[in-house]
């Protein structure tokens, strides 16, 4: 347990990038959630199907998707730096006015539905890996008042 220490250059390191794989994932993740994965399926049988029509609906998500990641591509080219939707709140309201107190409130939401949309995603993921898997996740029983 007690071996010769190793080299600094031989240490393992966190890799510090975002690449392509992660930037997809994190987008995905932010603006569609898994809520669409988990109803989808409910509501395709409860519509026999639902037809042709029925990718009408990713056809408009799919638009507004689009000129959602145009809008934050040119907020990311026009203010730089961290801080995200804190810092594009901020600027656009000023400094001294409503811009503190929405970056402020935008943070207080974050820090309480964060936590709910992983809450989320978790869900989906475990109701997916029981699909995948059969017999991995462990199911309650109901509670009986």
């Amino acid at each position: 347990m007690n071996g010769p220490p190793t080299p600094p250059s031989e240490r393992p390191q966190l890799l510090r990038r975002f690449g392509l794989l992660q930037a997809t994932a994190l987008n995905m993740s932010n603006m569609i959630g898994i809520g669409p994965f988990i109803t989808i399926p409910l509501l395709m049988s409860a519509l026999n199907g639902g037809g042709p029509q029925a990718m009408l609906g990713w056809v408009v998500a799919l638009v507004i998707a689009i000129t959602d990641g145009m809008v934050w591509s040119e907020l990311g080219a026009a203010l730089p730096g961290s801080g995200g939707s804190y810092v594009y709140l901020r600027e656009a309201f000023g400094r001294e006015t409503f811009g503190r107190l929405l970056a402020f409130l935008f943070i207080w939401q974050f820090i309480l539905s964060g936590p709910l949309e992983i809450a989320s995603g978790f869900i989906g993921f475990v109701r997916y890996l029981d699909y995948l898997w059969p017999g991995m996740v462990i199911k309650q029983a109901p509670v009986q008042r």
